[in-house]
């Protein structure tokens, strides 16, 4: 038997009329004006989207709202309980400027459809929570069938705009799933995502006035249910955020001018109790009393008079380097080796750096060389690959040369790299010896950096003879050492320096990097790189959780052992073990195994690792 909102819903698509009393009055009101737009609810929505050019031009006008909306964005998503969601940010015409899904929301028909760049305005989407939100500039939820489009039926949405100190829509958050229960908890949290991006927008949008904070209790002056208003220096309101037309119920905000004009006792007594960093008590025209305090801002720079700079950032260990695209160096020992390491290519000391394979001894080397001897050439040697080949037929003769354009002038100066010193023998060594003899008698700046390393493996050093062990042994009298990445206390900032490198569009969480430090690696950040080479394939654009790196990483390189409730019975000990295997080969994906098994997700994820 149907519901009578399922009758409206099934009279809406047969006739395209309903009874208006069986829809909640905000839905009814929408799939009118729906109707009115021509629109047909058993048709296809219209894809409507921007162009790139226009979704570039709108993300750089509102670049600065989007910095603020970010944070609180990826915020809501932690918040947000279970899987099958996704929460995004659109502006006030409906466009969808930034978006953060699950694994298991990409994978849906409703992602294809909510992408950066889609325009969910009631004109060409129908009845939906961003549209109806927009439209009465309240909180709306559109669950399932009040969707107007019945294609939109199998996702529930919550959407809430966001204003501007002068009441103004300058955007929308949104948080949408295919679990319709989720919604009626989710629609507090994106309430309040929105009041705490419109309390940052406030303070960014005001730091040259003063900002003036009150609640009836003490206690919340601290909290985001706090009011604000902002003043001038002569008490004039500049702005108010929406929490003040909340808290001051019964005074027209939108005829005040002054301060004076909401509270009693004028505006000059106030504000020197107020900048005193006093919380003073202040009475409305309607006789209630509220506590209120100034909150303290750092003042826009601008052309005109004195600037004054408080630093609130810690400086690094190390300066070296400063660009964003240059590795990190953050750890004390680290940058104490690259300290000693610059040292001594000033003062054209050879040196070697001591490490295992993958803890960063190129990159290091690298670094000394972009920072001394950039425009030169870096010539590299693998003593190992020199090894194999047998004796050269001249390294001078092969990489140094006069008037061959492919060769370096060895007055020029530059670095010379030697990978793995202490295993060349033979042949190539005494070539090896020759060639640096020459290069350290080189006295014209800027002459040459001689940099070696070793994988500080357990193995024995290569037999040279007396003339070649004088010559080789010269360009060992620096050791600078690097520790293992496990070891190393920059390894948050080591993660997301390689995961921007592999993708603009993804960003570690917290918890998701303590699980990746806590992995063993044979080749430290070698396979740092390719674990998150991985997980920016597997997972969405947007965050990178904990859940992601257990499912994609750590079971990945997990032997396939059985569930600890299955391990004693034989029979559920071999499906356990099915289950993760068939779970392994679809890439982790627990919606395609359970498909493939022909079982329910729920099964899949009670046998698989948590």
């Amino acid at each position: 038997m149907q519901s009578i909102f399922m009758k409206a819903r099934t009279s809406l698509e047969k006739r395209r009329e309903f009874a208006h009393g069986a829809v909640p009055e905000k839905i009814a009101d929408s799939w009118h004006r729906c109707l009115r737009n021509g629109l047909d609810p058993i048709g296809d929505p219209v894809d409507a989207m921007l162009s790139h050019q226009d979704l570039y031009e709108t993300k750089q006008r509102h670049e600065k709202l989007i910095s603020i909306v970010r944070p609180e964005l990826e915020l809501l998503s932690n918040q947000i309980a279970g899987t099958n969601y996704m929460t995004a940010f659109a502006d006030s015409g409906g466009v969808v400027l930034d978006a953060i899904m699950d694994t298991e929301f990409s994978q849906s028909h409703c992602s294809q459809s909510i992408q950066v760049g889609s325009i969910w305005t009631e004109e060409v989407r129908g009845t939906n929570a961003l549209g109806l939100a927009l439209h009465t500039g309240n909180t709306s939820m559109v669950t399932g069938g009040e969707h107007f489009f019945a294609k939109h039926g199998a996702v529930s949405c919550v959407s809430t705009p966001i204003f501007s100190s002068k009441g103004v829509i300058v955007g929308m958050l949104d948080a949408s799933s295919e679990v319709a229960a989720r919604q009626f908890h989710t629609q507090a949290l994106v309430a309040l995502a929105a009041s705490n991006i419109e309390n940052r927008l406030f303070i960014d949008e005001h730091r040259d006035d003063n900002i003036i904070q009150f609640h009836p209790r003490e206690e919340y002056l601290t909290t985001q249910s706090v009011g604000m208003i902002s003043v001038d220096a002569d008490g004039n309101i500049t702005g108010v955020n929406r929490r003040s037309g909340e808290i001051l119920n019964g005074l027209n905000l939108s005829t005040t001018r002054s301060f004076s004009d909401l509270f009693q006792g004028g505006f000059s007594n106030s504000i020197k109790s107020l900048e005193n960093g006093e919380v003073i008590r202040v009475t409305d025209w309607l006789n209630s009393t509220y506590f209120a305090r100034i909150r303290i801002t750092r003042r826009k720079l601008t052309g005109a008079g004195p600037k004054h700079m408080i630093s609130l950032s810690v400086p690094s260990v190390f300066s070296l380097p400063n660009a964003p695209e240059s590795p990190v160096f953050r750890d004390e020992q680290v940058s104490n080796s690259l300290r000693v390491a610059l040292r001594s290519a000033r003062v054209g000391l050879p040196f070697i750096i001591v490490g295992e394979p993958g803890t960063g001894r190129t990159t290091l080397a690298q670094t000394i060389h972009d920072e001394l001897h950039k425009h030169l050439p870096l010539i590299v040697v693998d003593c190992q690959t020199a090894n194999s080949l047998g004796e050269p037929e001249g390294l001078m003769a092969n990489v140094f040369g006069g008037d061959d354009d492919k060769k370096f002038s060895i007055q020029t100066g530059g670095t010379l790299l030697l990978e793995n010193l202490q295993i060349i023998h033979g042949g190539a060594a005494e070539e090896l010896a020759k060639v640096t003899n020459r290069l350290m008698q080189i006295k014209a700046k800027p002459g040459w950096i001689i940099i070696s390393t070793d994988d500080k493996r357990n193995r024995s050093k290569a037999s040279w003879a007396p003339h070649v062990d004088m010559a080789l042994s010269k360009l060992l009298p620096i050791k600078v050492h690097l520790p293992k990445l496990s070891e190393r206390t920059d390894f948050s900032q080591i993660a997301s320096f390689i995961l921007s490198r592999i993708s603009s569009e993804h960003q570690l969480s917290n918890t998701a990097v303590d699980l990746l430090r806590k992995i063993d690696r044979t080749q430290h950040i070698n396979d740092l790189v390719n674990q998150l080479s991985t997980l920016a394939v597997q997972c969405p654009v947007g965050i990178i959780r904990a859940e992601h790196v257990d499912r994609f990483i750590s079971h990945a390189i997990s032997k396939n052992v059985p569930c600890p409730r299955c391990a004693e019975n034989s029979a559920r000990k071999a499906k356990c073990l099915e289950i993760n295997r068939v779970f392994k080969q679809c890439n982790s994906n627990v919606a395609v195994a359970a498909r493939k098994l022909g079982v329910s997700r729920n099964t899949v994820y009670s046998h698989i690792p948590q």
